[in-house]
């Protein structure tokens, strides 16, 4: 009989929860300061000529053991109104000046008031203004807004690429406009390994609609009889069709439309997408900046560019963003930032709308479709351990399970060490990457189940040992184990550990696959 317990009644897991809170090591200090240092700001010209008297502190860092990149910055007691007016720029001890927000995006007139820490793009963060008014405390994804990379000498490189070294780091604050003031009581840099590059999204299933075209608005200018959230303005742009679900497909995965008449100031619309049931999604909620829309453009839940805003009269490339609610509150009006990818996949009746926030704008809609996930095979992420000899366990499945077990699933990790004990384990709470040992990532979130240790087969000192799971048989002797019973669209990380008494913790682990239940 397979024997089955949570990770938190084993050594392995408190193994776990030593690198997860050894993954990030921060280094505080940082000076406070007025922002800006003194008057209202003002005074330079975007971009190349700085804002006089910016906020300057100085942070004597000694870069943790085992660091290899500047994993985040975080900001302390931070306040301003105005948060479109300002501009974060580090600098390194070998004096380089990096780009590290730059809120010349049109983010208007949201405000700052809490603590914050910044995080590199691919750590997948959300935007700024997806936190309210003032901004929610929380993680943020670094933001090079409009500047032009080199100006003034400030780069805009991802904060894992900047160069770090132990030595005097220095935080700018530019205010590039009058009138608003603020401060930051401390700061810190925190270090750390890498963050692996995401899986690449999923291959796309669209059922285009072929009748969608239509005004945005349906007609005037925009505007009228709207009051930002609580009353929608008259006449948007709606479009309802009756969509088949693609065979095979587990999740909404994207909303693609296309303007084929440009329409200026993206900021002042909010697409909302109507499930059959009759509630209401966000999908975007007056996104940043001034820009036009024009062209092709497709929303997914994450994992591809934010949205920013552009210079006066220019056009958002057409192309992959990530899904934006703006200061939207959820559920007003019925409808709720809902993440894509977790709204229920029916067959039904779909709507688009389309509002216009403000007047004096128009455009024109050709049409519109919806993307599902599709029934691609189990996707594999991380980096898997070397061994003490060489080994690089490699995990992979079948195929991914289906809900009503219509196929079978068998999961097997080949480039073991031989003659090792094992076992497979997995979660459902999403992917991770936090350093295990010199070589290897734990790649799953807590928390986590695992199946009974078995024998790797094989021969000492060499890689030719093998974990296997049937998936199916699994779930079915264990019917209250870590997400069953589950439902398509369910998505489960899976990972194998084993003995390896030469490297760090005695163990070593393989790479991770991401496996989607379909129906």
């Amino acid at each position: 009989m397979i024997r089955t317990r949570f990770l938190a009644t084993t050594a392995l897991f408190a193994a776990v929860a030593l690198t997860q809170a050894a993954s990030a090591q921060c280094v505080g200090g940082g000076a406070s300061g007025l922002i800006p240092a003194s008057g209202t700001g003002g005074g330079g010209a975007f971009p190349g000529t700085l804002p006089p008297s910016p906020m300057v502190s100085t942070l004597a860092v000694t870069v943790p053991g085992g660091a290899t990149v500047l994993k985040s910055l975080k900001l302390i007691g931070t306040s301003h109104t105005w948060l479109g007016d300002l501009q974060f720029v580090l600098q390194n001890p070998a004096g380089g000046l990096y780009n590290v927000y730059c809120g010349q995006t049109g983010a208007g007139n949201i405000d700052l008031g809490g603590d914050y820490e910044i995080v590199d793009l691919i750590a997948a963060a959300p935007a700024w203004a997806s936190g309210g008014n003032p901004v929610a405390n929380g993680t943020y994804s670094q933001d090079y807004g409009s500047f032009v990379n080199g100006s003034a000498g400030i780069n805009n490189t991802p904060l894992e690429q900047i160069p770090i070294s132990s030595g005097t780091w220095t935080l700018y604050v530019y205010d590039w406009a009058g009138g608003d003031v603020g401060a930051v009581t401390s700061w810190e840099l925190c270090f750390g390994q890498p963050t692996p590059p995401p899986p690449p999204p999923p291959p796309l299933l669209c059922t285009s609609n072929g009748t969608g075209a239509g005004a945005v608005p349906a007609s005037g200018t925009g505007g009228t009889g709207g009051a930002f959230p609580g009353t929608f303005p008259a006449t948007p742009y709606s479009n309802t069709y009756n969509v088949t679900v693609p065979s095979g497909a587990s999740t909404l995965e994207a909303v693609q439309f296309d303007f084929v008449t440009p329409h200026t100031w993206v900021g002042d619309l909010q697409f909302v997408l109507t499930d059959p049931s009759g509630v209401g999604h966000n999908i975007v909620c007056r996104p940043l900046g001034n820009c036009d829309l024009s062209g092709s453009y497709t929303i997914r839940t994450s994992g591809v560019a934010s949205i920013s805003g552009c210079n006066g009269g220019t056009v958002l490339n057409p192309g992959e963003y990530n899904q934006f609610f703006g200061t939207w509150p959820t559920g007003t009006n019925n409808v709720f930032n809902t993440p894509l990818n977790t709204i229920p996949v029916v067959s039904g009746n779909w709507t688009l709308t389309i509002y216009d926030w403000a007047g004096g704008d128009v455009g024109a809609l050709g049409d519109w479709s919806l993307c599902f996930a599709g029934s691609a095979g189990p996707v594999a992420y991380c980096t898997a351990g070397t061994t003490t000899n060489g080994c690089t366990a490699d995990i992979a499945a079948s195929a991914n399970p289906s809900a009503s077990a219509a196929n079978a699933c068998n999961i097997t990790v080949t480039d073991v060490e031989g003659q090792k004990s094992g076992l497979i384990f997995y979660s459902i709470s999403g992917q991770l990457s936090l350093a295990w040992n010199a070589t290897s990532f734990l790649c799953v979130k807590a928390p986590t189940q695992r199946s009974t240790t078995q024998t790797s087969g094989g021969t000492v000192g060499a890689c030719d040992g093998v974990l296997s799971l049937d998936w199916n048989a699994f779930q079915a002797a264990n019917p209250t184990a870590l997400g069953n019973p589950f439902s398509a669209g369910n998505k489960v990380q899976v990972q194998a550990w084993f003995r390896d008494p030469p490297a760090g913790k005695a163990t070593n682990l393989s790479n991770a696959i991401e496996m989607t239940y379909a129906p």
